[in-house]
């Protein structure tokens, strides 16, 4: 995706995006799968835009178990206006997912108005009250997920939200199983297991990542 297109730059013209990003002293950076991007940590004085590829924000416990908090495809932001609480110990930290390009954008020069005060400046500035808005959607929407006791019930909340979202009883999961367990925070032998009930009990079909509900 161009970052021209992304949804913090909407409404603003190729040419007044690539001055701002001038101005914004912007920096593009590429990953390989696996790689860590950035510490939650250090995001304080940026914010990281996906332009390419997809990234996972992963939080570990002082013992080392992972949970996915978020995944984030193209278009994502992740930074300093997004913030996660973490407890003593905790670790928090954004990590390439599949190949991808992250823009990097100091946050400074997104919310602190320029001399000029140019209009596309304040529609940036927009953009991201509204990008903060639908993103507290999407950690309330987890949250839900996370508020089912059984793992049985966490995959159903979670695929009855999924076949919102896409409008369709037939949806891509956007990640793998191993994230799957960790974005639901349950073991993934327990998940795999649940799993394979509900496809013998005719609820769901399932191939690789494509899921199907059946009967709900």
């Amino acid at each position: 995706m161009d970052i021209h297109n992304t949804e913090l730059f909407k409404g603003v013209s190729c040419e007044e995006c690539d001055k701002m990003l001038n101005c914004f002293k912007s920096e593009k950076r590429s990953y390989s799968t696996g790689e860590m991007i950035c510490d939650y940590s250090d995001t304080e004085k940026y914010v990281g835009i996906v332009t390419t590829g997809s990234v996972n924000i992963i939080r570990t416990d002082e013992n080392g178990n992972k949970s996915l908090l978020e995944h984030l495809g193209e278009n994502g932001i992740f930074g300093k206006y997004i913030a996660y609480a973490a407890a003593a110990g905790d670790g928090i930290y954004v990590e390439c997912d599949t190949p991808c390009e992250i823009v990097f954008i100091g946050s400074d020069h997104i919310t602190k108005r320029c001399k000029n005060a140019c209009e596309c400046h304040s529609r940036v500035v927009e953009n991201m009250f509204d990008i903060v808005t639908k993103k507290s959607v999407e950690l309330s929407r987890h949250l839900y997920v996370l508020s089912s006791r059984t793992t049985r019930d966490k995959l159903l909340s979670y695929f009855r939200l999924m076949s919102e979202q896409n409008g369709s009883s037939i949806f891509e999961l956007p990640f793998s199983t191993t994230a799957l367990a960790e974005y639901l925070c349950v073991d993934r032998s327990a998940m795999t297991r649940e799993l394979k009930k509900l496809k013998a009990e005719g609820i769901i079909a399932m191939d690789k990542r494509i899921v199907r509900l059946l009967s709900l």
